[in-house]
């Protein structure tokens, strides 16, 4: 059997935004839909918050410059380990 440990997960913050009346009327209409479709009562908070994290996880130029990002700050957290403290032009381990 594997142990499968998941990544510790932040805990929730709470996000507040003005949107537009005819962005929060679709929304609401969003709503209806899901549950017409779902049979299931959602929150217009659940439909968003979803719509975010799939926004987010689809879009694909971010997640290349994510990745540049990372390997960059990674070559300059191995360059730092590289560089050793100076004492009087010695270099040490």
């Amino acid at each position: 059997m594997k142990l499968k440990l998941r990544d510790k997960q932040l805990p929730p913050v709470q996000l507040r935004l003005v949107v537009p009346a005819e962005l929060k009327e679709r929304l609401d209409e969003y709503v209806g839909f899901v549950h017409g479709i779902s049979g299931r009562e959602v929150e217009t908070r659940e439909v968003a918050v979803e719509m975010l994290e799939q926004f987010i996880a689809s879009d694909r130029e971010f997640r290349r410059w994510q990745k540049r990002n990372q390997a960059s700050l990674q070559k300059g957290k191995l360059n730092d380990g590289q560089r050793g403290a100076q004492i009087n032009g010695q270099v040490s381990a």
